[in-house]
């Protein structure tokens, strides 16, 4: 297979780079806009429209219980029964005090069956236009037969652009007898739906259930079958959804604001946010553009530039002598260049040593842990123990073949915690029945831990090493070995309560791990071995750390990365 250039890989990577980065830039911004866009046109409208909506649905259901109970309380009837000055001021008072307690005020009218106007809020003309009015002998006629009801009509009625307004809530006045006495009407002013509008930044429809507009703030242009002077609105919109109206788009949120069947439109025009859109887009296009012709100048000489330093640091790598200290690459050659080939060298002597370290290191543990006078020990053991207690010559026989079984599998690897724990725990066993029970032992590892990998052979030859210098003839030997996290650290302690070492030994003790194995002055060959092998597996600050005092015991503490699988930290 034909493998491309570094440098025209180099070049590959760097304007791939730069076309992630335009992506995601391209991403985010087109992100940002249809969040935008949702937040700000379409959540927005709805919002307002359910805002709206609900506010007028709280004035419809105002204005038909107040006029229902305006029309029934004994100064209505009284006003139109008895005609007297003192009941029509109490009245007005009455009539002023609910309309001013609305969101939208409205001008009221109370009228005789002969339409003569008997209190009224509307100015002396207005009063005449509308008492005479078409509209109001239309809604007189239909009062006529549902006298129990409050109706709602779109007001047509011809007022002066000072008074208009939108609908009217009317009811019929009715004496014991259920006689019409006179008619109450509600016209709600068209400028608090104008201020509702404004209050909302949105265009607004609003109609009934037959389509009549019962306010809107659309051009009379958007109308294009021309009817809307009629009172009917002519473009069909029955759900929620983007439109085309007149030319222009618009997002139209739909309602409905009472069970009667009103219907609230709220319109958001679309225009500017297009034009913004295509805008940016149009700019974002233009500096792409500029960008990709200086990325094709800048990465053949980035390539070049980069091409020289690796051709260089691969001619020195082939001819590197890992004890060779001077330096390999020239002058111009950089920090990073010159660090990696020296960290290079120093990674090639750091493995041949490590090879040889734990091939050692592993014929050492076979020959420390398994030599034949241990064996000896063992079989005596055994043999005295299958006369006196021949279930513990059975239990010391499975764990010294268990032990025999560990040693010579797993070769070379890592294992869990938790198989290192049952062959020290076999190892320990065979020692204690060996020491006539004076051994005790406790192991304070959380189940947590039981599946970290730690190098095999681990922990036995410390506490080999405890049991062997620590017993005391006549004393019970109390060892513990516990386990514990510490960030990214696994860190073992084992204690014992033995002889202890003297300061003096103790210090050359600890001198040695820094010693080589054939400086003649190393003597715990297991210990040694133990932390020169984290040491080199892991770094310089891991591997053991040992505590004692004479005559109470000691304490070794081991330490190493946590690791749950076996692979190199």
């Amino acid at each position: 297979m034909n493998r491309s250039s570094f440098q025209t890989q180099l070049r590959r990577s760097f304007i791939g780079y730069v076309v992630v980065i335009i992506s995601v830039t391209l991403v985010l911004y087109l992100g940002g806009y249809a969040l935008n866009f949702y937040t700000g046109v379409i959540v927005g409208n709805q919002e307002n429209n359910r805002a709206m909506a609900d506010t007028l649905a709280d004035q419809y259901r105002n204005y038909e219980e107040g006029s229902d109970a305006l029309a029934r309380c004994p100064e209505t009837r009284a006003v139109l029964t008895q005609n007297s000055v003192g009941a029509t001021a109490d009245l007005n008072r009455i009539l002023y005090q609910f309309v001013n307690e609305q969101d939208f005020r409205a001008y009221f009218v109370l009228m005789t069956p002969e339409r003569q106007v008997v209190c009224s809020n509307f100015c002396k003309e207005n009063q005449h236009f509308f008492a005479d009015s078409p509209f109001v002998g239309s809604v007189i006629s239909r009062l006529q037969r549902a006298p129990d009801k409050t109706l709602t009509f779109v007001c047509t009625a011809p007022l002066t652009s000072a008074q208009e307004c939108a609908l009217t809530f009317c009811r019929a006045v009715t004496d014991e007898e259920g006689e019409a006495i006179g008619y109450l009407f509600f016209n709600l002013r068209k400028e608090f739906f104008r201020a509702f509008e404004h209050q909302a930044g949105r265009a607004i429809l609003l109609t009934d259930p037959y389509d009549n507009i019962i306010y809107t703030s659309l051009d009379a242009q958007m109308d294009p079958m021309d009817k809307q002077p009629s009172g009917k609105y002519a473009v069909d919109i029955r759900q929620s959804g983007f439109r085309i109206l007149n030319g222009a788009h618009y997002y139209i949120f739909l309602q409905q604001v009472t069970k009667d069947g009103w219907n609230l439109y709220t319109l958001t025009p679309l225009e500017v946010q297009f034009r913004t859109f295509f805008s940016d887009l149009t700019m974002f296009a233009i500096l792409l553009v500029l960008l990709a012709g200086i990325v094709a100048m800048l990465t053949r000489t980035f390539a070049r530039r980069n091409a020289q330093e690796i051709d260089e640091l691969t001619r020195a790598v082939e001819v590197m002598e890992p004890d060779d200290m001077a330096p390999a690459l020239s002058l111009q050659a950089s920090e990073e260049a010159q660090q990696l080939y020296l960290r290079f060298r120093e990674l090639i002597r750091h493995n041949n040593e490590l090879q040889n370290r734990r091939r050692r290191m592993e014929i050492r543990h076979l020959e420390e842990q398994f030599n034949p006078h241990f064996v000896f020990n063992v079989m005596e053991t055994v043999r005295y123990q299958i006369g006196e207690d021949p279930e513990t010559a059975s239990e010391m026989l499975l764990s010294f073949a268990n032990l025999m079984r560990y040693s010579i599998e797993h070769a070379d690897a890592k294992v869990p915690l938790e198989t290192d724990v049952e062959y020290v725990n076999d190892y320990l066993l065979l020692q204690k029945i060996r020491y006539n029970n004076c051994l005790h032992y406790e192991f304070q590892i959380p189940d947590e831990l039981l599946d970290c990998q730690i190098p095999k052979l681990l922990l036995q030859p410390i506490i080999e090493n405890s049991i062997r210098h620590g017993s005391r003839p006549g004393k019970v030997l109390e060892l513990s070995v516990e386990a514990r996290q510490e960030g990214e650290d696994l860190v073992f302690v084992i204690r014992d309560n033995g002889a202890g070492i003297a300061p003096d030994r103790l210090a050359a003790l600890n001198e040695s791990f820094s010693l080589e194995l054939d400086s003649g002055i190393v003597r715990h060959i297991g210990l040694y071995n133990i932390h020169k092998m984290l040491s080199l597996l892991y770094g310089a600050s891991y591997g053991l750390k040992i505590e004692s005092e004479l005559g109470v015991g000691t304490r070794v503490e081991l330490r190493m990365p946590y690791e749950m699988e076996e692979s190199s930290c």
